[in-house]
């Protein structure tokens, strides 16, 4: 019994950082929008990965990850070496299926929101590994 009460918890909680997660990209949308971006796709599931967000400025194709947290340290360190290469295979996955012009740039952006913050946009927060 004791254990059936732990995983129901366990759902509990998911269920609720699912909901700041739904509320935090909500959020960066509305702020990407304002800076000028096309929101292409939310939550976007690939082989490789999901994607947070995929908007569009110009002949520029923003991957967005977005992180809410307590405060800006942890943050911004919330993005870890193995997500990012997650993210941008994820990303080349979708480029491949989804863009047939040769003329555009691709970035790696992070929004991370923090209580009683404005949400803040880190654009090309990262860029993918060549070695």
């Amino acid at each position: 019994m004791r254990h059936w009460r732990r995983r129901g918890g366990d759902a509990e909680e998911r269920r609720a950082a699912d909901r700041r997660g739904r509320t935090a990209e909500a959020l960066a949308i509305l702020m990407l929008r304002v800076k000028g971006y096309r929101i292409l796709a939310r939550r976007m599931r690939t082989p490789a990965g999901e994607i947070d967000l995929i908007a569009k400025r110009g002949r520029v194709y923003a991957f967005v990850e977005v992180k809410a947290r307590p405060d800006p340290q942890t943050a911004g360190e919330a993005l870890g070496s193995h997500q990012r290469r997650r993210i941008e295979q994820a990303a080349a996955w979708w480029i491949g299926r989804h863009v047939s012009d040769t003329d555009y740039d691709m970035r790696f952006d992070l929004v991370t929101l923090v209580p009683g913050r404005l949400p803040r946009h880190l654009s090309d927060a990262w860029r993918p590994d060549t070695g």
